[in-house]
């Protein structure tokens, strides 16, 4: 089921950088384990894809970054989301702190699920699309396109 408008208005809308979930889908565990390395000007190449950044989150994760340069200008940690623990290590951040950073009534895979159920709508079932966007497994897209009358594959 979709999640209500308003959630995904207000997470479209954040000013932090967890806006990635409600433009791009990403699953916590992406995220969680996202380097800095994989930023690449208005792109993020993830594992198998590359997702084009939306600007309003390019918005963002440059003043996030500029946060965490003047919080912890020293750190060593290869991550993309840090806090104040995982800044003194090498370690990500848990999945609890990126639910907390989305609110309470909103979780990562929430998001998920609506962008890849408002992406399968859009397309009208298309799998191929679903596979390349969200780096899907074939059976995991067929899940969203199938009562749609699966095109694309």
């Amino acid at each position: 089921m979709p999640l209500l408008v308003q959630r995904i208005r207000d997470a479209l809308a954040s000013p932090d950088p967890a806006a990635l979930f409600a433009f791009h889908g990403l699953s916590a565990h992406e995220a969680q384990h996202l380097k800095l390395t994989r930023l690449d000007g208005p792109r993020l190449r993830l594992e198998g894809r590359t997702v084009v950044l939306a600007g309003p989150v390019r918005d963002r994760l440059a003043a996030y970054r500029d946060h965490c340069t003047q919080r912890w200008p020293a750190t060593a940690n290869p991550h993309l989301f840090i806090h104040s623990h995982s800044a003194t290590s090498t370690a990500c951040v848990s999945h609890e702190w990126i639910h907390r950073r989305l609110g309470l009534h909103l979780t990562a895979r929430a998001l998920r699920n609506d962008r890849l159920l408002h992406e399968a709508l859009a397309t009208g079932g298309d799998t191929k699309r679903l596979i390349d966007l969200f780096g899907l497994s074939t059976r995991a897209a067929q899940r969203y396109t199938a009562p749609l009358g699966q095109r694309g594959w």
